[in-house]
């Protein structure tokens, strides 16, 4: 099956790829295609069943995903690997399974364990309107502009109520408490200060385990730091990909 990407910057310099979270799809990351793109090859993937990626309709979901991951990451030589709660889960997987695949990973709004609570189940199988407007509330910074919010809403009603779910399953079940010790790959850990959905403790975590990690936890950010404080973002990624060069 193929993938859908999108993709900025010149294919000479240094690749990364980008994993969005549940429900999310390549515009997720639409100002790393943008802010990245002179200093690297910047690649955001849809996931199947997300964005222009047709549905796989594989009964084991993660396995799907984690095969989306592998069949881009096979085109390139040793990319960074970076990924977005759900897309962080799958990095981290990623990363223990096939670690002389890539050079460096990326963890963010993400952590080791991630629960859903019963709440977000209940809104998508009863009032998906309810859902979406919830996202101001749990996803972005009280600083962040309503455009910004409206323009993140939009996005999210073009994902299919059961993908959502599937994606909400997935990250419900996914716990590598005692496995994450185990990565090597160089990792970069980036979380907002105020992010509810996968707190600072979640990221700290990471830190303590990974050997040699670096975090960085940017203010003034919700779980999208990647869009609410892109300029910050982007440097810290920026400045540490170049640093493990």
């Amino acid at each position: 099956m193929k993938v859908y990407y999108e993709e900025s910057g010149s294919q000479t310099k240094k690749t990364i790829i980008f994993v969005h979270g549940a429900g999310g799809s390549s515009a997720t990351w639409f100002m790393q295609l943008r802010g990245l793109s002179t200093q690297f090859h910047v690649v955001a993937i849809d996931l199947n069943g997300h964005g222009k990626s047709p549905d796989r309709a594989d009964s084991d979901t993660l396995h799907s995903y984690l095969a989306d991951v592998h069949e881009v990451i096979s085109k390139i030589d040793r990319p960074i690997l970076a990924g977005h709660s759900m897309g962080g889960a799958l990095t981290q997987l990623y990363a223990l399974n096939h670690p002389n695949s890539i050079s460096g990973i990326v963890l963010v709004g993400t952590g080791a364990k991630l629960r859903v609570a019963p709440a977000v189940f209940n809104l998508l199988d009863n009032d998906f309107e309810g859902y979406v407007e919830s996202l101001g509330a749990f996803m972005f910074h009280e600083n962040t502009s309503e455009e910004m919010i409206d323009a993140s809403k939009h996005e999210v009603r073009k994902c299919p109520v059961q993908i959502i779910r599937r994606d909400f399953e997935l990250c419900d079940k996914f716990d590598i408490m005692e496995e994450v010790k185990e990565i090597k790959t160089p990792t970069l850990i980036l979380v907002g200060e105020a992010d509810v959905m996968t707190p600072v403790k979640y990221s700290q975590y990471l830190k303590d385990q990974i050997k040699d990690s670096v975090m960085h936890v940017i203010k003034e950010a919700g779980h999208s730091v990647m869009l609410e404080q892109f300029g910050v973002f982007n440097d810290s990624l920026g400045n540490w990909a170049k640093s493990i060069d």
